[in-house]
């Protein structure tokens, strides 16, 4: 099955009140010269903490909000995006 998701981008230095309670979506940490980290945060936003490795890093928010119907995908996009971006590889836990 292809899937093309309709994808919402907000940029943000800081996460605001505005975005703090959305649930579900796609999180890429962004430089201006290399994507960090590409990443799901299934609860509210305001409980997503960077990763340690990334802190020491400048970076900016890139928030993804995914349509209704291909919410039960999200893991999968965000993968596909972690490879087409060329982020950093994160650790599995």
């Amino acid at each position: 099955m292809i899937l093309k998701p309709k994808i919402s981008w907000f940029c943000l230095n800081r996460l605001k009140t505005r975005y703090v309670y959305w649930k579900s979506v796609i999180v890429i940490l962004e430089n201006p010269s290399k994507t960090l980290v590409v990443d799901v945060s299934e609860d509210q936003l305001s409980t997503y903490r960077p990763p340690k490795e990334i802190i020491n890093f400048k970076f900016f928010y890139k928030i993804g909000k995914i349509n209704d119907e291909n919410i039960k995908y999200i893991g999968c996009i965000a993968q596909e995006l972690q490879k087409n971006m060329k982020a950093i590889p994160q650790p599995k836990a």
